[in-house]
């Protein structure tokens, strides 16, 4: 006998996307025509007869509409800084959702989202993707959604998407360099090309430039770990490489170059002004040895705007891809204050 498990599974759906629509709630559940019209199409061709019309069945209780399903794909690895500020984000969401829903989190390794995808994943009424890889995109541009998607700080047609103005961010992190230090900066990008952060990097350097600072070896590189950044410090104090300041395009890396910089003596605020464009939770870098400013990315938000469009569309509230772009802010603390101090000699 045909049930409407057997229905959603064919169809990719949830369950209650199946016993919405089938019961005649398909319009007031703003379900898409398109997914009525599959659905409809795919119960008769499976021969699936409503319990009503089955006189000869027991009496049984028709089953309960599950709940939408949200699933939330995330990377596994080098993303302990976006995890606190994340998790608020879908708490706020959850809080403030007028439906219920479920949310399965599912961990991807970057770089490889296509190959989970296309393995036999559990079926879901919408996704959420965060923090993709250049071959992420790549994959996820080739194969359209099969239900509604947001993308997290990324952008591609078809998919919703809420993302912070990643120009914006390299501006400000940039022109603050440049009024501390003049051309006097360095400036440490990532090693792994990261959509948002590679895009803001090589934005900071085109406004660097502008300034008349010289990219040649004053450009280096560092993997986003706090261990990386504090090596790449220590090194720079050694081979007596620093500059009046240090621009780096990830808090991670920054937070770790400030440890450096404090056991080797160095008045960090002074002698030399750090600063990083962020995505974690601020109260660390407000107390950080010394307090760190940094150009904010809003992961919170972000995160609270995603998983709000998620839910919505799961529900059937929305159908069209929407797009949000949320504005970054600085935050000056004593590392690289809004006014810069006299340069000291190093």
């Amino acid at each position: 006998m045909v049930t409407i498990y057997d229905i959603a599974e064919k169809c990719g759906v949830s369950v209650s996307t199946v016993s919405y629509v089938l019961s005649g709630q398909g319009e007031k559940r703003r379900i898409s025509a398109d997914t009525q019209a599959l659905v409809q199409k795919t119960a008769a061709e499976l021969g699936y007869v409503p319990r009503k019309r089955r006189k000869s069945a027991p009496a049984v209780p028709q089953p309960t509409a599950a709940p939408p399903v949200v699933a939330v794909y995330w990377p596994r690895r080098d993303f302990e800084m976006c995890m606190p500020p994340l998790t608020q984000g879908l708490n706020n969401a959850l809080s403030k959702a007028t439906v219920p829903v479920n949310i399965s989190i599912r961990p991807y390794d970057q770089g490889h989202l296509g190959d989970q995808l296309q393995g036999q994943a559990p079926p879901c009424d919408a996704m959420l993707f965060v923090a993709g890889q250049k071959e992420d995109l790549t994959w996820l541009e080739s194969h359209p959604p099969v239900v509604p998607s947001v993308l997290f700080n990324r952008s591609l047609p078809g998919y919703a998407s809420v993302s912070v103005d990643h120009m914006e961010a390299a501006r400000l992190a940039a022109e603050h360099a440049a009024r501390c230090g003049g051309t006097d900066i360095t400036i440490v990008m990532n090693t792994v090309d990261y959509y948002g952060l590679t895009s803001r990097s090589e934005h900071m350097v085109e406004i660097l430039r502008a300034h008349d600072w010289e990219p040649s070896g004053h450009t280096l590189y560092c993997a986003n770990r706090v261990d990386d950044g504090y090596e790449l410090g220590c090194e720079l104090v050694r081979a007596d490489r620093l500059t009046h300041v240090i621009l780096c395009a990830y808090d991670m890396v920054g937070l770790g170059i400030l440890g450096a910089l404090y056991e080797a003596g160095i008045r960090v605020g002074e002698e030399v002004q750090v600063l990083a464009v962020s995505t974690g939770p601020q109260r660390l870098f407000a107390r950080s040895c010394p307090p760190m400013t940094v150009v904010d990315l809003r992961t919170r938000e972000i995160m609270e705007h995603c998983l709000s469009l998620a839910i919505d569309y799961a529900a059937g509230h929305l159908t069209d891809p929407r797009s949000l772009t949320v504005q970054p802010e600085i935050v000056f603390r004593q590392s690289a204050p809004q006014r810069a101090p006299e340069q000291a000699d190093i």
